[in-house]
């Protein structure tokens, strides 16, 4: 029984004490680990290997630095061959012969200094842009007018006269330039000139015309891109051709003015010495400003008004009654200029020898107001004679009255 009753209580799991002797492991668990232990011995082995047998230039020693920094540095070739660029000399390579070689201490120290950004352009600039020189235009070229240009204003900025610019455009553009006008420039000072084939004038007449001596330097000018023709040649009409150097017709500016809220033009040239300041009414009857003139050149796109040739000192009359505007000289290309105003009309007489009125009078039709000359622009003695309504230029032959 009591056998029984311990062989009950001893059921159940078997201890083992933990230091009983382990089991042998099995074989290919052996094999592996054998293996695996020879495999690292390997790459250790290889590894001792290849630093032991690495080229000398790959680790630089301080004997080698210090020997090659004191080297003398290489001759430049001479200017008149063609020097290859400079090679770095790499661990077994032999530079060619004749060419400039740079060390491994030269690279190191040109690394480690930092570019002289104080040096100005002799120190390192690093600009992403390509950089063209000015050159001079060979083609006309165009601008678009902005509040506030002028004729000179914009001649100015392309290094030309303004008369080339007038003598390459309507002349409406000298007298009134508006936002959005388009500009012709031309590429250099000159004149422009549009072939009219019934004219029968060829390139040499066409020269001769704008005072040129050479007609080849029309020929030859890029801006008009010819063949290689004669002088002799007529162009076909419609042609439009840049002299070079051209002059062209005397060219009279049109000077600011002031009007009120009607379109009156009731100042002239404000700011000026010979100014007579704000003045209105006037306005009578319109009659001949120089009866015994001759009419020498009318009133089209390219000039304001007409011109009246007479001797010098011969009496010019107002062409209608108003208060004085302007009495003086003028530096619009008038020369001694008389402006009249005549309510929302205004006449001007320029290129005057002397003045018989002055600002502050009020004038009468028919009245003296000063005598035929040839100041300012202009190529001999005569009457420049304009007539405008609300400061617009006018057709004085087709006024009634003025008798042209």
């Amino acid at each position: 029984m009591m056998r029984g009753r311990h062989a009950r209580r001893q059921s159940g799991p078997i201890q083992v004490s933990p230091y009983a002797p382990s089991p042998p492991l099995p074989r290919w668990r052996r094999l592996f680990g054998w293996l695996c232990l020879l495999s690292a011995l390997c790459l250790v082995v290889a590894a001792v290997y290849m630093v032991v047998t690495a080229p000398p230039a790959a680790v630089a020693s301080p004997a080698l630095v210090t020997e090659e920094v004191n080297a003398p540095t290489p001759t430049a070739l001479p200017e008149t061959a063609s020097a290859p660029e400079a090679t770095i000399s790499a661990p077994g390579n032999k530079p060619p012969a004749g060419q400039p070689t740079i060390s491994a201490a030269q690279i190191l120290d040109l690394l480690a200094t930092p570019p002289d950004l104080s040096a100005g352009d002799a120190g390192l600039r690093y600009d992403p842009f390509t950089l063209i020189t000015n050159r001079a235009r060979s083609k006309m070229t165009s601008a678009i007018a902005q509040r506030g240009d002028t004729i000179a204003g914009i001649a100015n900025r392309y290094g030309i006269n303004k008369e080339s610019i007038a003598w390459c455009n309507d002349y409406r553009l000298a007298l009134v330039l508006r936002p959005g006008d388009v500009v012709n420039i031309p590429p250099t000072d000159g004149a422009c000139h549009t072939v009219i084939r019934t004219q029968r004038k060829d390139i040499r007449a066409i020269a001769e015309q704008y005072k040129i001596d050479d007609p080849y330097a029309i020929i030859d000018s890029p801006a008009n891109e010819l063949p290689d023709i004669a002088p002799e040649t007529l162009l076909p009409s419609g042609t439009r051709l840049f002299i070079p150097g051209g002059e062209g017709e005397i060219i009279t500016w049109n000077a600011p003015v002031q009007q009120d809220g009607a379109g009156n033009v009731v100042a002239f040239d404000p700011g000026s010495p010979f100014s007579c300041g704000a003045r209105t009414g006037g306005g009578t009857r319109w009659v001949n400003p120089l009866p015994t003139g001759t009419y020498v050149r009318g009133y089209y796109a390219g000039h304001s008004g007409i011109d009246i040739a007479a001797p010098t000192g011969t009496p010019i009359y107002a062409a209608n009654g108003g208060p004085i505007l302007y009495a003086g000289w003028n530096n619009w290309g008038y020369g001694t200029t008389v402006v009249i105003g005549h309510g929302p009309w205004s006449t001007l007489y320029g290129h005057m020898s002397s003045r018989a009125v002055g600002c502050g009078q009020v004038v009468g039709a028919g009245q003296i107001i000063g005598y035929v000359g040839s100041s300012g622009n202009s190529s001999g003695p005569h009457l420049h004679f304009e007539i405008r309504y609300r400061n617009q230029p006018q057709d004085p032959a087709s006024t009634s009255g003025i008798g042209w």
